[in-house]
């Protein structure tokens, strides 16, 4: 008779959690999202980094410095240095917004569509009207695995939780 009540305890509930597990909405804790938007700033401004040096997309880690320095002093050590910081932020923020919007949904394409959004949303600061095939076609690349590596890391940091 225990077996029956552990396999019943151990079925998932409505919210896809197991029995017995709290299913809050609660976000990651702040020094997790930190940690996730710590490497995906390095891994993802790395992969830019090369996009830009290869010539696949005009836009560089410096592009994320452009609102603040412009775009003629951006081409510098110092637009290198801030568009990292600046991208840091942008990651935390996506991070963030993902956990709280998303996070408990365990679907791995959840992530892509978060890449779109924030593809649209980078667009419109970016002119995406006047991006040629090229630019489109990296930008949706970096865009579609920038949200699947946020989407993936934080469904597996709260499965990692539960």
């Amino acid at each position: 008779m225990d077996a029956t009540k552990t396999q019943k305890a151990e079925q998932p509930g409505a919210a896809g959690l197991l029995a017995g597990q709290q299913g809050g909405t609660k976000a990651l804790p702040f020094a997790k999202m930190a940690e996730v938007a710590f490497w995906g700033t390095v891994l993802w401004g790395l992969v830019r980094a090369a996009a830009h040096y290869l010539n696949f997309t005009p836009y560089g880690v410096e592009a994320f410095a452009r609102p603040i320095l412009g775009t003629a002093r951006a081409n510098s050590w110092a637009g290198i240095g801030l568009g990292t910081l600046v991208l840091f932020v942008e990651t935390f923020l996506a991070v963030m917004v993902y956990s709280l919007v998303f996070g408990r949904i365990r679907l791995w394409w959840i992530g892509l569509l978060y890449g779109l959004i924030l593809l649209a949303v980078a667009g419109f600061f970016f002119r995406i009207g006047n991006w040629n095939q090229a630019t489109l076609s990296t930008e949706l690349a970096w865009y579609l695995s920038f949200g699947l590596f946020v989407g993936m890391t934080i469904s597996l940091e709260r499965s990692d939780k539960a």
